[in-house]
């Protein structure tokens, strides 16, 4: 199953990259780089939405259209 979800990327005064998905709640990641810390986030998504499927719990809708190119 595909699911895109929204994110709100900040970086502070010393460089460091945050990520936090709203839709996801409690998956946040932080790296060096703008494209790490979206790596690292989708990993967390991964699999916090894992655990919630076994569990049981609901899956978040998409929460945005999006398309990805790779030229």
């Amino acid at each position: 199953m595909i699911r895109r979800y929204k994110v709100e990327v900040t970086t502070n005064n010393t460089g460091w990259v945050s990520v936090r998905v709203p839709a996801v709640p409690g998956v946040h990641a932080e790296a060096h780089t703008h494209e790490q810390a979206l790596q690292f986030a989708a990993t967390s998504v991964i699999s916090h939405l894992k655990s919630t499927a076994a569990s049981g719990g609901q899956i978040p809708d998409s929460d945005v259209d999006a398309i990805v190119v790779d030229v």
